[in-house]
This record gives C-alpha cells, structure tokens and sequence, in this order.
C-alpha cells in the first residue's frame, strides 16, 4: 500500500495533444493515477480534478505500477529514464514501464535491457490514431515486449485503445510503427503532388475527391485529410516535424538491417524541405502546401 492506493496505480508522463486524453480515459476506466509534465502549466487542469501531481519522474515510478511515458522523441523519453531523479532509478520487480512515445527502435531496446537490469518489466507500445482515436478511446496500439508483459498490460492499454495488437519483443511495436508512418507519409506525399497536378490542368480539388473517394485510389488519409487540402488550412493533429522524425528514424532501422529504402529516402528529403519553409509545427497534411509553393517557385 501506499499514499495513493494499492499498486495499480498507473502513472504517466507526458501530456501533450494526446497524452491528454489518453490520461482521461484512463482515469475513466477508474485507476487511480498520478501524472508528471515538465511544463506545469498542463497539469493544472488535472490538479484541480483531484489528481496526484508529481515532482519528478522518479516520484511517479514510485507511487505506480504501470508507468507510461508519451514523449516526443527518443531525446525526451532518455530524458526522463536516466538521471537521478528519473524512471530507471525507481524501477524493481513488480513495477511495468510502457513507453507509448515513438522513438528509436535501437534506443527502446536498450532501454528495455536497463529496465531488465532492474528486475521490472518493459513493453513499447507506440499509437496509431492521432488526437481524435485518442479522444474517444479508439487508438491502435502495437505492443512489444515479453507476451507475458503484454498480457498484465492489456486491460490497461484497452482503456486508450480498441486495436492492441501484439507484435513481438522489446522495439518490434516500434519497428511497426515505422512501417505504419512510412506509408502514411508517402501516402500524404503523392496524394498532394497527384492533387495539385489535377489543380494545375483545371480540376477542382473538391471534384478531384469526389471521384477518387469512388475507386481504387481511395484511402483512409485522403477521406482525413482532403479538407485540409480543399479549405488550405493545416491545424496541427499530428505535426509534420513528428512525420519527418518518424521517417529519420524508419532510415535508421534500414541502415541497421542494410535494407535499402530507396522511395522512403526521397520521401523524407520532400519532408525536410518542408520543414525549412516553417511548416513543421502544423499537420503532416501540410505536405500539400510545401509542395504547391515549390511547384509555384
């Protein structure tokens, strides 16, 4: 026992665009739960719920049995794990680190054989969905780690998510998250350069949708984010700099299984150019917008 209850409570670290409302479906799903965020101002509205605000990371592993970080990068979730007052510190047996960030397949392995080194458990667990899957509980989660670390994790999981999906050891979640963001990237590429190509022979956008949403070319990013492209506005539900990291680090898992990704590689140089013309704080979807003004030059 201890000042907050019993062992299942769960704490969590990170409360951005969708750390948020992962944190509230938890907390529906009635644990207990204390949270952590380097800038203060985000906990507030949990503060005044009633919910433990700790004051460092270490403190949060202390008073949990599950801890969950939703970091990010790789750089943010190690700045939390080491230190003295960070999450390895506090680890032991009977205590579960679910990092639910996307970051390094490498990095999350070896962080996983820290974590083993402390007796506790570790799984990644990185989300497909965005903020309104994470907002209605509706996320896909891909899970690595020890099955039987997957299995004490899976109610909890099933409170931010519908799909958990078992992919295999410690960093695979994460190897699939990256196949997972490279197409969704190539997706959003091509889809804006075929869109403007239709633009600059005198098709609508609004007419150009209307019929592929008909055919073979459909998909699930065109049906999300064609308003984007029809009203030309980008507000920010999953951030193009995010999308360009995730291709950096898919590059990276190929270069370590000398795997040539030859129309990843040009992906992310179109990415990149995007991000060097301001637009990484907004959408992915903004792709469209880099594009049109290179297109324009």
């Amino acid at each position: 026992m201890n000042k907050y209850g019993d062992m299942e409570n769960v704490g969590f670290i990170g409360l951005g665009k969708m750390g948020i409302p992962m944190v509230k479906n938890i907390m529906n799903s009635g644990y207990d739960i204390i949270v952590y965020n380097r800038s203060k101002d985000k906990t507030e509205q949990f503060k005044k719920n009633g919910v433990n605000i700790a004051k460092n990371p270490r403190e949060v592993v202390e008073f949990s049995k599950y801890t969950i970080t939703m970091l990010t990068d790789s750089e943010a979730v190690k700045s939390v794990f080491y230190g003295q007052d960070g999450i390895l510190n506090a680890l032991g047996p009977g205590k579960i680190f679910i990092d639910m960030s996307t970051i390094s397949p490498q990095v999350s392995i070896e962080l996983a054989k820290m974590v083993e080194s402390k007796n506790a458990e570790m799984i990644d667990a990185p989300v497909t969905g965005s903020v309104p899957a994470a907002e209605k509980a509706e996320l896909t989660i891909m899970v690595g780690g020890k099955f039987e670390t997957f299995e004490k994790t899976k109610k909890l999981l099933s409170s931010m998510g519908k799909n958990i999906i078992y992919i295999g050891s410690n960093g695979y979640g994460l190897k699939m998250k990256m196949i997972n963001n490279i197409i969704l990237g190539a997706n959003m590429a091509i889809l804006s350069e075929a869109i403007l190509l239709g633009e600059a022979n005198g098709i609508d956008p609004e007419l150009q949708f209307r019929v592929l949403s008909t055919g073979s070319a459909y998909s699930k990013v065109m049906d999300i984010k064609k308003e984007n492209i029809i009203k030309n506005e980008f507000p920010p539900m999953f951030n193009l700099e995010h999308e360009m990291k995730d291709l950096n680090y898919a590059m990276e898992m190929a270069k370590s299984s000398t795997f040539p990704l030859i129309i990843t590689s040009e992906i992310s140089q179109i990415y990149e150019i995007a991000s060097k013309k301001g637009l990484g704080k907004l959408d992915f979807s903004a792709i469209y917008k880099a594009l049109r003004s290179v297109y324009d030059e």
